[in-house]
């Protein structure tokens, strides 16, 4: 004979089952129906989620200020010779440094680089052992100049480039003619200019610097037919006046330049749906 305890489980055990289905049933009558999903708003939240919270901050490139202006500089300074005018003949035996004068004009490739002329005149003063010695420089080159910056008040630059020289050293004498002068020729590569500087903008159109240049070569053609070639070199700095003709801020950045897909859409304006 089953105990009482024995006989109730049975009947227990079934209602605790059919209260929890009817609880389950309940719950899944409850939940809303799956809404359909917007291709578009679905699309639009994954790259907003993709670009981070940081994208709408992005501000528009600014106008490039440098490409396709005239760029003039006219300089005056120091120049400093050494090296040699050809084997055992140093350059110190004849010149020292002496004053410099000079012009580039470039038009600017991008907003930092600029393809560039320049040219250079030197007065070159007689040695310690060369009373009568004296000497003029004339260069001129080509090269390339590299912004570390635009649109900033002050502005860095490095350029490099090549050249060539024509070096006249004049040597007085006197005889019993009465003093007589002779000029020596020099044709010269400068195989390597190397400057560097930097401009300030007191306004946008007018700017003062300070530049530093080396240039370093060899005299291809010299008086003498015995005399080998060798290196010499020139060392320039002094003070410049930068000009750009063209007014800077002229140009206007294009409305996705540098901002996000959303903020380009937006400058866009809105898109016709099309129709289904």
């Amino acid at each position: 004979m089953r105990s009482r305890s024995t006989r109730w489980t049975a009947p227990a055990l079934g209602v605790a089952a059919a209260a929890g289905w009817v609880l389950s049933a309940s719950q899944a009558l409850a939940q809303p129906a799956p809404q359909p999903v917007d291709r578009e708003t679905a699309t639009a939240a994954d790259e907003e989620e993709e670009l981070g919270p940081e994208a709408g901050a992005k501000r528009p490139a600014a106008p490039d200020e440098r490409a396709g202006h005239l760029l003039l500089q006219a300089r005056a300074g120091y120049s400093q010779p050494f090296g040699s005018l050809a084997v055992d003949q140093p350059v110190s035996d004849r010149v020292s440094g002496g004053l410099a004068f000079g012009a580039n004009i470039g038009i600017g490739l991008s907003r930092v680089t600029v393809l560039e002329a320049s040219g250079s005149y030197a007065l070159l003063s007689a040695a310690g052992g060369c009373s009568g010695c004296s000497g003029q420089s004339l260069d001129l080159g080509l090269g390339f100049v590299y912004h570390l910056a635009q649109g900033l008040a002050v502005d860095p630059w490095i350029s490099y480039g090549v050249g060539y020289r024509r070096a006249v050293l004049t040597r007085s004498e006197d005889s019993a003619a009465g003093q007589t002068a002779s000029d020596d020729v020099f044709h010269g590569l400068d195989v390597a200019r190397i400057a560097l500087g930097a401009d300030f903008y007191p306004v946008s159109s007018f700017g003062l610097g300070v530049f530093a240049e080396l240039d370093a070569g060899t005299y291809l053609s010299r008086p003498g037919e015995g005399s080998r070639a060798a290196a010499y070199g020139f060392f320039q700095f002094g003070l410049r006046l930068a000009l750009d003709p063209m007014p800077r801020g002229s140009r206007t950045p294009s409305a996705s330049a540098g901002t996000s897909r959303r903020i380009a859409l937006q400058a866009e304006g809105p898109r016709e749906k099309p129709r289904r």
